[in-house]
């Protein structure tokens, strides 16, 4: 494994671990105070979309698109190394 591998599984693990920690989570609309525009809702939900922190917003987390983000990022990640792989010199037979 060469360095621009290792940077590539390390970058994606590190990716991971911050979508955990600020994972997407949906809130209740709230009118916002100062603000001329209302926020833009879910019209089904009536959810506010937006990224928390998951020991403050654990219970509106949105698992499917945490999901869906981290299986992205682990397919990049795994489809890079091998493109990132040292190509051996071929040997010239005699």
């Amino acid at each position: 494994m060469n360095r621009k591998q290792e940077i590539v599984i390390w970058a994606g693990l590190i990716i991971i671990q911050l979508m955990i920690i600020f994972p997407p989570v949906r809130r209740l609309e709230q009118a916002p105070e100062g603000v001329e525009e209302p926020p833009e809702i879910s019209v089904v939900t009536g959810w506010v979309p937006g990224y928390g922190i998951i020991v403050r917003d654990y219970k509106h987390i949105r698992y499917g698109m945490l999901a869906v983000q981290i299986v992205i990022v682990a397919a990049i990640s795994v489809i890079l190394i091998p493109i990132l792989r040292e190509k051996e010199p071929e040997e010239e037979g005699h």
